[in-house]
Parts: structure tokens; sequence; C-alpha cells
């Protein structure tokens, strides 16, 4: 009997150990998840991955749900990263993972975000010194690899500069999505405000991209700005960066000169492409084209000009069916080429303009009006608009002076062929006039040309 008992009790004993065991291991392993040696690993971790130092607030476990209230992490020397704040951080762990010798983070959670992001040096560069902690005994057996799934952002305020601090652009109150893609991170967004270096305001609709060895890759980006205006983004962000941009029914104004938001108002399209340095836009280039459509000019000298001395007051607001052109832009000057402007059957556009960093114009236009307009005006049609193509009257044009003070040569030539008209039929007058008329026919217009010049 005694052995029967025995048998029945070394099971019992075994279940009973194996249970203490469990119940000992348990203990050790949440002790050793809220310790300090656990929050330095996970930091260790974090900066390795983000080529920073990261620091922790201290850890919370519920369930499989780590808790921490905030993030603060600071680059290292080379790394993309300038510094990150995240607030309210909670991660849900995979903790089946632990027996294949990783920690699993299925989910990171971030309630606010605050990063700035600079470039990194194209030199190679030692690996960042973040190295783990180092543990002894039971802990040593625990994984010291991590893998994350995906990490959610519910508010995000992030800032790009360059390598002198200056931002560049600026993503505020924006949604965020980051999950590995392969070698790289995959990271999109929805909502918020991104802001550019001398441009508008844009408000996000959606963006996809990639981080991948400290390059910052822009998939596909789609913005609005204003009622109407659709943005689309595409580009490389890193020492030597690009970037492409696309328009369309954007509103004028906002990319006017205040003095010429009351002279020009329209809706446009177009594309640029941009190229910068490190050292920042100031440095780089823009070329492309742009095309306006339902355009109206009004309050320009020149027009104003056109309508005195023509008797057509539609040229005084005129409405333009079409402004296009290309150009190219560098931190000097904007050049632009194949300008074109038309109100059709009353004026038409073309040429060149260069204007200066400082707002100095520099012009050779090509004008063409319809000829009826010049029908009251003595001397135009044979002195200034000597060209007839595509049922308009063409004369060159210079333009000068500056953007608040445009200056044009079109009206000194128009008032000298009147004169010289006014000078040639009068002669031609005096000539068939009768010998004793011309005598004194003559005395009389040598006396009236002074006036008339």
């Amino acid at each position: 009997m005694k052995s029967r008992r025995m048998l029945w009790l070394i099971p019992l004993l075994c279940i009973f150990l194996v249970a203490a065991a469990a119940v000992t291991i348990s203990v050790w392993i949440n002790h050793f998840l809220g310790s300090e040696a656990f929050r330095k690993l996970v930091g260790a971790k974090t900066g390795q991955a983000l080529d920073s130092e990261a620091v922790y607030s201290p850890l919370r476990w519920t369930g499989s749900s780590l808790f921490s209230d905030s993030l603060q992490v600071t680059g290292l020397p080379g790394s993309a990263v300038q510094n990150l704040q995240a607030d309210q951080v909670r991660a849900d762990v995979n903790w089946r993972a632990i027996f294949g010798g990783v920690w699993r983070i299925e989910k990171i959670n971030v309630i606010s975000l605050d990063g700035i992001f600079r470039p990194s040096p194209d030199e190679p560069r030692e690996p960042a010194s973040t190295s783990s902690p180092a543990f002894h005994g039971f802990a040593s057996l625990l994984p010291t690899r991590f893998e994350i799934g995906e990490v959610d952002v519910a508010k995000a305020n992030l800032q790009f500069r360059t390598v002198t601090g200056l931002e560049i652009a600026s993503l505020r109150n924006s949604a965020l999505r980051l999950h590995p893609d392969g070698a790289s991170w995959a990271l999109e967004g929805s909502g918020g405000v991104l802001a550019l270096w001398k441009a508008p305001p844009l408000n996000v609709v959606s963006f996809r991209s990639r981080l991948q060895d400290n390059v910052f890759f822009l998939t596909d980006a789609q913005s609005r700005l204003g009622e109407t205006g659709r943005i689309s983004a595409s580009g490389e962000f890193a020492n030597d960066s690009k970037l492409r941009v696309e328009w369309h029914q954007v509103d004028l104004a906002p990319f006017l000169d205040p003095v010429w938001r009351s002279r020009l108002t329209g809706v446009f399209a177009g594309t640029a492409s941009l190229t910068w340095p490190e050292s920042g836009l100031a440095a780089g280039k823009a070329n492309g084209n742009f095309r306006v459509t339902d355009a109206l000019a009004q309050n320009l000298q020149l027009l104003d000009r056109v309508a005195a001395f023509t008797g057509a007051p539609q040229f005084r607001r005129m409405p333009l069916q079409e402004i296009s052109g290309n150009f190219e832009w560098t931190q000097s000057s904007v050049q632009i080429t194949n300008l074109v402007a038309e109100s059709k059957g009353l004026l038409r556009l073309e040429g060149t303009c260069t204007i200066a960093a400082g707002g100095a114009v520099q012009g050779a236009l090509r004008i063409g009006v319809t000829p009826q307009t010049l029908q009251w005006l003595p001397g135009s049609r044979e002195r200034v608009f000597t060209v007839a193509q595509g049922g308009y009257v063409w004369t060159d044009v210079s333009v000068s002076g500056s953007l608040t003070d445009l200056r044009e040569d079109l009206s000194s030539r128009l008032v000298a062929a009147m004169q010289d008209e006014a000078i040639y039929q009068g002669t031609q007058i005096i000539k068939k006039l009768p010998e004793a008329a011309k005598e004194g026919a003559h005395g009389v217009f040598d006396a009236l040309v002074p006036l008339l010049k």
C-alpha cells in the first residue's frame, strides 16, 4: 500500500514543482519586464533603429500591453533624426514570439509625436554605439531582438531642416502609419497642414513615402490649396534633394506679389521640378511650365495707354483666355520663355521675360492687336504694327523697370508714329497745291512741326 501511495505522490509532486516553477518564472518575468534593465533594453533597441539615443519613461504593463508616458530621442552625429518626442506610447506584445527568440511588437500606438529631421552626410561613418545592456543568469536566456509590426501616430508635428538649421518643410497635425517594408520603412499619412519654404500652406489629403538608409522617398502626396486647387508631389530628400510638383485649378492670388493681386486674377495649372543641395532651397533651382485660365488683367499702365491710344476701353479691363509659358528659377532670377497671353479678338502677347531677385524686369515681347483697333491711330499700321499674321498685326515691345513700376517703349513709338504720319500727310497735301499756295503752306507747316514734336 505504501508503495502505491508513493507512485501517486511522485506525479503530483512533479506537477506541483512545475506549477511552482511556472509561477516563479512568471513572477520573475513580470518583475524583469518592469525593471530598469528591461527599460534600457527597449531604449537601446529603439536607439539602434533610429541611429539615436532613446530614453523611455518608466514602463507599465497591462496584460500584453506595454505603456510609457514618453519617449525622448536624440539623433547621433550623422543621423537623419535630430530629435523626437513621443507622448503616451502603448505597445501590444505577442508573448508567443518570445519562445522563438524575439520580442514581437504587433502594434505601437502614439498619441502625439513631435520630430525634427535633417540631412545625413554621404561619407561613411561608424555604426551607432547604442549597444544593448548585458544580462546575467536567467535574464540572459530571454530574447534581446525586437520586431515591430506597425506604428500608428494619432497626431504628428514634423519639421524638415537643412544642415544649417533652416526649415524647408513642416507637417502639422497629421495622422501617420509606419511599418517595415523589406530593408526600409513605409510611412503613410493623412490630414494635417504641409508648409513648404516660401509657398502657401497646403491641406494634406494623403501621402505615401519610404525611409531607407537615411533617405526620405516621397512616393506620392495629394494636397489641396483653397477651394479648388489640387496639388500632387513626389521626390527624394537627402543631401541632394529633388521634388516634382503638379498642380491644377489653383487660385493665382497667393502666389502673386501684393501689388499684382489687384492687376491679375485667374486659376492656374502647371508642373515644376526642383533640385537643391544640403544647404537648402535657396541654393537650388527649378524649372517647369504654367498655364493660367479664366484670367483678368486690369490696372496695368501698358493696357491703359493702349486703350487711350486706340479708343478701345476694353483694353483697360481685359479678359485673358490663356497665359502660359515655361520658367526656370534660381536664387538670382526667374526666366520665363515661350510666354503667351491672349484675349481672343483683341490682343495676343508672345516673348520672353527675366525677373531678377530684387524685382527688376527685362523683357522682349511681341504684341499683336486686331487691325480694327488701330483704325483711329494714324501711322500705327505703317510705322509700328507692320506685320500681319494670324488675324493680328504685330510689333516688338521692350519691357523694363520693376514689378511695381513696369516701363515699355510702345507708347513713345506710337506717339512718334502719329507725329511722323501728320508730317507726312501735311507734306503730301502741300505737294498737291499750286506753286503760289505752296509757299504760304510751307510757312504755316514749318511753324506747326515743333508743336507736333
